[in-house]
């Protein structure tokens, strides 16, 4: 099973982008939407990974240039059976999570499939308020890199 992945992702060519920033998902998307000039929309269900949990995504398939971009927020929540006892014995138990465990600093992360040639996706990221910061991330190196393809 693990040669089938590796095979898929060697095929899955894409850029990614770490942001780190304060404001919520929803802003988020908004914020990049008018900076790029997409139309980045909230999937209709969470990202859900077993051993890590629900992860919230929006993307947008521009089919005029062939690019598929995908917004994840890194950060997600995985609720368990709550205590037996105590005062919230009741409760569920949540659990924050990371999609990319090493990378458990950023707040989202831009992937991108296909081109992107002249599009200044970091000034552009940089220059949306509230962004501290973005740069771009060697897929090859990150452990976890399987959690984005979906």
């Amino acid at each position: 099973m693990e040669d089938l992945w590796e095979d898929l992702l060697d095929e899955t060519v894409f850029s990614l982008f770490a942001i780190h920033s304060n404001l919520e998902d929803y802003a988020m998307a908004y914020a990049i939407n008018a900076a790029f000039g997409l139309h980045l929309k909230r999937t209709r269900e969470d990202l859900e990974l077993n051993a890590h949990g629900l992860f919230v995504v929006f993307e947008w398939k521009d089919e005029t240039a062939y690019r598929e971009w995908t917004l994840f927020k890194n950060s997600g929540s995985e609720y368990g059976a709550g205590s037996s006892t105590g005062l919230f014995k009741d409760e569920p138990e949540v659990k924050r999570r990371s999609l990319i465990p090493e990378k458990r600093e950023v707040d989202f992360f831009l992937k991108l499939e296909g081109d992107e040639q002249n599009l200044g996706i970091l000034p552009s990221l940089l220059s949306i308020p509230r962004v501290s910061t973005a740069y771009r991330l060697e897929t090859a190196k990150l452990k976890s890199r399987y959690n984005l393809i979906y």
